[in-house]
């Protein structure tokens, strides 16, 4: 109970002769006003510390009924805004000391009451009721006495209402004003957006004839060297030449090979209208695990497939050869030798697509450690003579392209499970 200046304050909102309550943020009833109590036909004791729609239930036999509801949306808006609303006269009836619900109507207002950090610490609910206005207005004309009561009651209402549409006139001015500056940014960013799709798409076709160039000018010379290195190993009688060609060669061939790799996975991020065609997933995977028979019998891997729960997929041929020659590649490459390979490929629907899963019991990567990595050009994790790091580079690039995705799971020396969604078109 606070005191200042010996009034007791809690008394006096008790004692005071509107109709109040105190709701908490969670619309728990803090107090009530003694006029409030004689209105409801309720005790203060038995409100205080309860739900205000415990207290003040809505009426199950009216159906067309919105007063509750329309008091639920003013406490959400205080509480959201921080500001008070008032309302328009809302009928909600009463349960009465029999447990019979009475008609009433009410006038209310609802202001927040904020803490020094400006949050809602409560809400002061003020009502007036209404409910024999409302009944005057019905029966006006039966009594000179209710007409004339009428008529006070509607000079009041009157005075209530221009009062009110002063208030509803500010909020609304406050409400254009918010408006007009939301507009305002959002034609701003939308300027700045047009400014940057511009800048982009430049950006992009400058990159696009940059690597057409590239591609163009630098394929001739370099097929040209390694003929060249060709030509002249073969006609060639010193010793020491034979073997600085040789390396040469394979310096060349290497350069080549990687020029190829960079060409493909540059066209792969601009073409992404290729035809789909339909896949029998076991038939395909079996004609690219006899493309990689010898590598299977120098390893002695065993290979195992399941598409039982997705047979078929419509995705473009050479993008699923080339993703599913790179992931089994990887798993013969990459084997523990202190075990047999044995690689397992399924397949699964979900909702649009389907998931492609290739598990194998080799190396396995460290992905603490590699995670970041472990899609990028050029980045390898193994030692092994024939890692390059572009075969997961391009492998995602393929993936991407097409709208899947791709994700690893993978323990050191345990091994490793790709799995591949791909949007089944």
């Amino acid at each position: 109970m606070i005191k200042t200046n010996t009034i007791d304050y809690q008394k006096l909102f008790v004692e005071l002769p509107g109709l109040y309550i105190i709701l908490s943020t969670d619309l728990t009833i803090m107090d009530v006003s003694e006029k409030l109590t004689k209105a409801a036909g309720k005790h203060r004791l038995d409100m205080i510390g309860k739900n205000l729609f415990v207290v003040f239930p809505e009426n199950p036999e009216d159906t067309i009924a919105d007063g509750p509801s329309n008091l639920k949306y003013s406490l959400n808006y205080v509480l959201m805004h921080k500001v008070p609303h008032t309302m328009a006269v809302q009928r909600y009836d009463i349960k009465n000391q029999d447990g019979v619900f009475e008609q009433r109507y009410w006038s209310p207002i609802n202001k927040p009451v904020l803490d020094d950090n400006g949050e809602v610490q409560c809400i002061i609910h003020r009502v007036e009721e209404v409910t024999e206005f409302v009944q005057l207005a019905e029966e006006s004309e039966k009594t000179v006495q209710q007409k004339s009561q009428l008529e006070s009651q509607i000079e009041r209402m009157k005075i209530e209402i221009i009062k009110r549409s002063k208030e509803l006139e500010k909020l609304n001015a406050q409400l254009d004003e918010k408006v007009a500056q939301r507009t305002l940014h959002l034609e701003e960013a939308n300027k700045t957006i047009g400014k940057n799709v511009v800048t982009l798409t430049h950006q992009k076709k400058q990159l696009e004839d940059f690597c057409n160039i590239i591609s163009h000018n630098l394929r001739a010379p370099l097929v040209n060297i390694s003929m060249l290195v060709e030509m002249v190993a073969e006609n060639s009688n010193n010793e020491d030449n034979i073997i600085f060609l040789e390396k040469l060669d394979k310096a060349a061939k290497n350069l080549n090979e990687t020029f190829n790799e960079l060409v493909e996975s540059i066209q792969i991020t601009q073409d992404t209208e290729i035809p789909h065609e339909e896949i029998e997933l076991e038939s395909f995977t079996n004609s690219i695990i006899d493309s990689l028979q010898g590598e299977i019998n120098k390893t002695q891997a065993t290979i195992e497939l399941d598409f039982n729960k997705a047979p078929k997929l419509c995705f473009p041929v050479n993008y699923m050869r080339s993703i599913l020659q790179n992931l089994i590649s990887n798993s013969l490459k990459y084997s523990s030798p202190e075990r047999r390979p044995i690689i397992k490929i399924s397949s699964q629907s979900n909702k649009d697509s389907i998931i492609l899963s290739i598990s194998d019991n080799g190396l396995g990567l460290d992905l603490e450690k590699h995670s970041e990595n472990l899609f990028k050009i050029r980045k390898v994790f193994h030692n092994h003579p024939a890692a390059k790091g572009f075969g997961l580079f391009i492998t995602k690039s393929q993936v991407t392209a097409m709208g899947g995705k791709i994700w690893v799971e993978s323990q050191p020396d345990v091994g490793s499970t790709f799995h591949v969604e791909l949007i089944n078109q």
